[in-house]
């Protein structure tokens, strides 16, 4: 009876989990400049024309961030940054960065983008939880461009 009562416990606790924080170096990327083409680590195709209408929110993770924190390609991540508003909100892991690089993130932007990020900054990101990750995951499967419904 003590040992089904431990199990039961044990498997409570990794079914309540929570989502912990990570601070990263964040910088941007453009596809097709400096090395970065037009399919991402995860073997989705890049649509310039949907980047430029900012309806795919996709990032690339530094490796340690992969092997030591557990992130996923397709997991919907939750970033806030204060200097730069624009990056807050839901964004899907679909890239990998270099293997020298530590605790960063880049964000896949159209050239010229107006979110003003024009120099390396701090973010701090999470596992998103919930129907708002779940919704967006599905959205950016299914190419929805009824992106704005997400974050209400």
């Amino acid at each position: 009876m003590k040992r089904l009562l431990l199990l039961f416990v044990l498997l409570a606790t990794l079914a309540t989990t929570v989502a912990e924080d990570y601070t990263l170096r964040a910088t941007k990327y453009h596809p097709g400049m400096g090395g970065a083409g037009w399919v991402t680590a995860s073997g989705a195709r890049i649509d310039n024309k949907k980047l430029k209408r900012y309806e795919i929110r996709w990032v690339a993770l530094s490796h340690d961030m992969f092997r030591e924190c557990g992130f996923r390609m397709g997991d919907t991540i939750e970033v806030e940054c204060e200097r730069v508003e624009a990056l807050n909100g839901l964004w899907i892991v679909k890239d990998k960065m270099g293997r020298r690089l530590k605790r960063r993130i880049d964000f896949l932007l159209p050239k010229g983008d107006n979110y003003r990020f024009t120099s390396p900054t701090t973010v701090t990101i999470r596992k998103a939880t919930g129907a708002a990750a779940k919704a967006k995951a599905a959205q950016q499967a299914a190419g929805d461009d009824a992106r704005d419904e997400i974050y209400e």
